[in-house]
C-alpha cells in the first residue's frame, strides 16, 4: 500500500513541475526532428539495408539524447527531498526504505518510457501513411522495447544512486551523466584496433550499443537481460543501503 501511494506521488510530481513538461516537450521535439531527418536521409539515399527504426535506435544521436535525458529526470529524486527537508518526514513515516527506493525508481522509469511515446507515434504514422505499407516485424519491435526498458531501468537506477549521494540537483545530474558517459565509452572500446577476443567478449556483454543493435535486428540474447536485471538490482540495493544509513544517523 505504501509503495503505490509513493509511486503515484512520484508520477504526479513530474506533471506538477515545469521541468517535467520541459523534458517531455523537449524530448518529443528532438525525437520527431531526429526521426524526420533519418527518414529524409533514407529516402534520398534509397537506403535498403536498414529500416528507419534500426537507424533511429542504432544511431549516435540516439545515445547522445539518452545520455542527456536520464540525468534530467533523475536528478531531483532524492536531492530535492534532501534540499527541502522532506526526506526526514518521509523516513520517519511508517514506510520501509525499499518502498521509497522502488517507488522513486519505478516512477522515474515510467516517466522515462512516457518520453518515448512520440517515437512510437512517429513509427505508427510512418506505417499508416507509407505506400506501399512496410512490413511489421513484431520480434524487432518487441525486442527493441524490451531492451530500451531494461537499459532505461539500469540508467535510471544509476541516476537514483547519484541523487541519493548529494543535496544538489546539478551535482546529481553531473554525476549521473559521468557514470553514463563511462559506460558509453566502454561500449565504444570494441571499435579500438588490436583488441583481444576476451576483452571484446566482456565489452560485448556490457555494451548498450551492441544490445540495441541486436534488438533492432530481431536477435534475442539472454545475456543482456541477465546483465541489466543484475546491475539494476545491485544499484537499487546500494541506494537502499545509503538511504538506510541516513535514517540511522538521523
Amino acid at each position: 500500500m505504501a509503495f503505490w501511494t509513493l509511486y503515484k506521488r512520484e508520477i504526479n510530481s513530474y506533471f506538477q513541475s515545469a521541468i517535467g513538461y520541459v523534458v517531455l516537450f523537449g524530448s518529443a521535439l528532438i525525437q520527431s526532428a531526429f526521426f524526420v531527418l533519418l527518414l529524409s536521409v533514407a529516402l534520398n539515399s534509397n537506403e535498403k539495408e536498414a529500416s528507419v527504426m534500426q537507424m533511429f535506435f542504432s544511431g549516435i544521436l540516439f545515445w547522445i539524447f539518452l545520455l542527456g535525458q536520464v540525468p534530467l529526470i533523475t536528478m531531483r529524486l532524492f536531492s530535492e527531498e534532501f534540499k527541502l527537508g522532506t526526506i526526514e518526514m518521509l523516513l520517519t513515516a511508517p514506510v520501509r526504505e525499499w518502498d521509497v527506493v522502488l517507488a522513486k525508481f519505478f516512477g522515474a522509469l515510467s516517466f522515462f518510457l512516457i518520453l518515448w511515446i512520440p517515437t512510437a507515434l512517429d513509427l505508427t504514422a510512418l506505417q499508416i501513411f507509407s505506400n506501399p505499407e512496410p512490413p511489421i516485424y513484431w520480434s524487432q519491435l518487441g525486442l527493441t522495447l524490451l531492451t530500451l526498458t531494461l537499459a532505461g531501468g539500469f540508467y535510471v537506477a544509476l541516476g537514483l544512486f547519484s541523487s541519493v549521494l548529494t543535496k544538489n540537483q546539478i551535482i546529481s545530474a553531473v554525476l549521473c551523466f559521468a557514470f553514463l558517459l563511462v559506460i558509453f565509452f566502454v561500449s565504444l572500446c570494441r571499435y579500438l584496433p588490436h583488441t583481444d577476443s576476451t576483452t571484446l567478449e566482456i565489452i560485448s556483454y556490457v555494451s548498450g550499443i551492441e544490445h540495441m543493435q541486436n534488438a533492432t535486428l530481431g536477435i534475442f540474447d539472454s545475456r543482456p537481460v541477465v546483465f541489466y536485471l543484475s546491475v539494476t538490482a545491485f544499484m537499487l540495493l546500494v541506494t537502499k543501503s545509503i538511504l538506510e544509513g541516513r535514517r540511522l544517523r538521523g
